[in-house]
């Protein structure tokens, strides 16, 4: 809060009435927003004990949701009913088909959002996606997790396509990495303005150490999903692998899986909130997993003799998703930490 429009910061002295203390605000910063004896604002405590000010028109819009059921019949027309759910002003708009949405599908959904301007699908699972607004609010969180969500999808059909040694759905593999390249780089944008501007870092509640932890994970994810692309090239040349192949991507895949959900699992601590960490933390568990996965995969490597280049380099590109993964749980044991220090020093200024 300061005294007006400018960046000034003003000091005022606490008056009590009873066990209540109060503090006059500036004049200037009332009439700025409008504010009479009747108005009501917010009060926001912040992680590093400052209390902010929130006056009522620093809010953003009610969110309007809409949710598109798509069936056989009316799949053709996808294109059509997302821009009409765009135009009459839907802050969020799930899409869900009655049944698994295959990749075909997906890339229509994934390119048609980009002609539709601070739009960007935020989340995907088997049969639904969900499309959501960004302009007002620019949001990281959502952000990483479509893009863990977009590479998930990805190494999900080069494990398939491994298993089952059909591989109709490889090809569709690299268009999607697009996506995955350009919210790496939406992800460093945001955190870069959260890092220079305090008050839009406030307004979406990043601290310097969420900017340095997204930042790292979005460029891990970028690494995994190049070497998913790199694994489906070599795929497509070997025109197949063996089961003992397979079963080691379905090993990458499961790593993966519990990659994110441990990433997303530390979250900002809540007040008098105590974290204790150990090394028998998940975070710390996925990390051994990954680091034995990557040691099995490099074993195999060495141990068969006679594999062709194709093969050595898909097992190469498989160790490397072991060994990002890995990177990706180093990130989150140091969320983990740092959400002990906060809970700690929460827990001290309570005292």
């Amino acid at each position: 809060m300061t005294n007006g429009s400018d960046n000034s910061m003003s000091t005022r002295r606490l008056n009590q009435v009873r066990n209540s203390f109060y503090v006059y605000l500036p004049r200037p910063w009332c009439e700025q927003h409008g504010l009479t004896k009747d108005s009501e604002v917010r009060l926001q405590a912040l992680p590093d004990g400052a209390l902010l000010v929130i006056p009522p028109d620093s809010g953003t819009r009610h969110a309007q949701d809409a949710v598109l059921s798509v069936t056989s019949q009316t799949s053709a027309d996808i294109e059509s009913m997302l821009t009409g759910a765009y135009v009459v002003g839907a802050s969020s708009v799930s899409v869900r088909f009655n049944g698994p949405i295959d990749m075909s599908m997906r890339e229509r959904i994934s390119e048609w959002t980009h002609r539709l301007p601070g739009f960007e699908v935020l989340d995907e699972s088997v049969d639904h996606v969900t499309v959501s607004d960004t302009s007002e609010k620019q949001m990281v969180m959502p952000i990483l997790k479509r893009q863990f969500s977009t590479t998930k999808y990805m190494l999900g059909v080069l494990v398939e396509s491994m298993k089952t040694n059909v591989l109709d759905d490889v090809h569709r593999i690299e268009p999607r990495d697009n996506d995955v390249d350009r919210h790496r780089y939406f992800v460093e944008r945001m955190c870069h303005l959260a890092l220079t501007d305090t008050a839009y870092a406030r307004r979406v509640e990043m601290s310097a150490a969420d900017c340095l932890h997204f930042s790292v994970a979005a460029k891990k994810i970028e690494r995994v999903a190049d070497h998913v692309c790199g694994a489906a090239s070599e795929l497509i040349q070997l025109g197949g692998v063996d089961k003992s192949i397979a079963k080691i991507g379905e090993g990458i895949a499961e790593v993966y899986d519990d990659t994110a959900r441990v990433f997303f699992s530390t979250d900002r601590p809540k007040r008098k909130d105590t974290v204790t960490v150990s090394s028998d933390d998940e975070s710390f568990d996925l990390v051994r997993r990954a680091h034995e996965m990557a040691r099995r995969i490099a074993q195999v490597e060495t141990a068969k003799k006679g594999l062709g280049p194709s093969l050595v380099l898909l097992l190469m590109h498989l160790e490397r998703i072991a060994s990002y993964c890995a990177d990706i749980g180093e990130v989150a044991i140091n969320r983990l930490i740092h959400k002990q220090m906060l809970s700690a020093m929460v827990t001290e200024e309570a005292e």
